[in-house]
C-alpha cells in the first residue's frame, strides 16, 4: 500500500523511523521534530549546520531512546572499513597526514547548491566527506582548524573551501568544491608507508597500501554495491534492533566534529578568502 502525506506530523503519526534528505538548512529542524515524536532519525549529512544543534538533537534522541544516525555512506562502506582498520593497525607506521579531497562541478547557479538560503556551498555540500575521514584516522580533538575559501562575490556562497587541521603529531586537509575540478582522491601518509585511495575514494571498491619497496605494495578490494545506501541502511536497522556495531561506524563524536567544523567555517572562524 503506497501511502503519501503534505503535512510531515500526520506522516510521523504512520512511521517508526524516518530518513530525511531534504536541503541542508532544514536537517535540524525536520530531525528535532521526529525525535521529539519518538522516532528513529536516519539523517542525511550534514546532520546540522551548527555544533550546539547537533548536540541537542543527540540528547533528544537518548531521552526518547530512539536511533539517530548521520548518513554519511562512506562510513559503512565495507571498503573504508576495511581501510580504516589497516590504517590503525600500524602498516604504515605512525600516521602523519591524510590529505582528502571531493570536487563536484554543479554547472547551474540557480541549482539549490547555490543558493545561500538553502546552506548551499561547497562545505556544506561536501566537506562532511573528507572532515569525517580526518577525524576518523586522526582524532576530533585537533589543536586547530583554519580554511581557505573562494566566495561567489554577489552571494557569499562557497565555490572552493580548503580545511587545515593541525594535531600535535599529523595533519590534515580536507577539499571540497563545486566550482573547481581536482582528484577525487585520498592519501594516508605514515612512517613506513601510505595508503593511497584513488578517485573517487568516497565510495571506493579499492585502494592499495604501498612502501619504499614496491615489492611489497599490496591492493585491496572489496564490492561497493548501488550507490552505497544500502550499507547505511543496514547499519541503521541494526541499531534500532539494538546491534551497536553501527555506532563505531559513524560515532557520535564523528557527528559532532563534523557539525563543529561547518559551525566554524559558517561562523568565519580562521577563515580566509582567495579571489
Amino acid at each position: 500500500l503506497l501511502e503519501y502525506y503534505t503535512e510531515y506530523e500526520q506522516f510521523l503519526d504512520r512511521v517508526h523511523a524516518v530518513y530525511i534528505a531534504v536541503p541542508h538548512h532544514l536537517h535540524y529542524e525536520m530531525a528535532r521534530r521526529a525525535l521529539l515524536r519518538g522516532k528513529h532519525v536516519l539523517c542525511e549529512k550534514p546532520l546540522a549546520l551548527a555544533r550546539e544543534e547537533a548536540e541537542e538533537l543527540f540528547r533528544l534522541a537518548e531521552e526518547k531512546g530512539v536511533v539517530l544516525l548521520e548518513a554519511l555512506k562512506t562510513a559503512f562502506c565495507p571498503a573504508f572499513q576495511q581501510l580504516s582498520r589497516l590504517a590503525g593497525s600500524g602498516i604504515i607506521g605512525s600516521i602523519k597526514a591524510v590529505d582528502a579531497t571531493f570536487t563536484k562541478l554543479i554547472k547551474d547557479e540557480a541549482a539549490r547548491e547555490y543558493d545561500p538560503m538553502q546552506a548551499g556551498g561547497a562545505w556544506t555540500e561536501l566537506g562532511s566527506y573528507p572532515a569525517f575521514v580526518i577525524g576518523k584516522l586522526l582524532g576530533t580533538d585537533p589543536r586547530s582548524i583554519r580554511f581557505v575559501t573562494c566566495r561567489k562575490p554577489h552571494t557569499g556562497v562557497d565555490v572552493f573551501t580548503r580545511a587545515e587541521f593541525l594535531y600535535s603529531n599529523a595533519v590534515g586537509t580536507a577539499t571540497a568544491a563545486i566550482g573547481a575540478k581536482q582528484e577525487g582522491d585520498l592519501c594516508i601518509t605514515g612512517t613506513e608507508g601510505y595508503i593511497y585511495v584513488p578517485a573517487p575514494w568516497w565510495k571506493t571498491e579499492m585502494f592499495e597500501v604501498r612502501f619504499e619497496d614496491t615489492r611489497l605494495n599490496r591492493k585491496y578490494f572489496a564490492n561497493f554495491e548501488g550507490d552505497g545506501l544500502r550499507y547505511e541502511l543496514g547499519a541503521f536497522l541494526r541499531l534500532i534492533h539494538g546491534c551497536q556495531h553501527g555506532n563505531r561506524l559513524l560515532t557520535r563524536e564523528d557527528s559532532m566534529f563534523m557539525a563543529d567544523v561547518t559551525s566554524r567555517f559558517r561562523r568565519g572562524c580562521c577563515v580566509e578568502e582567495i579571489s
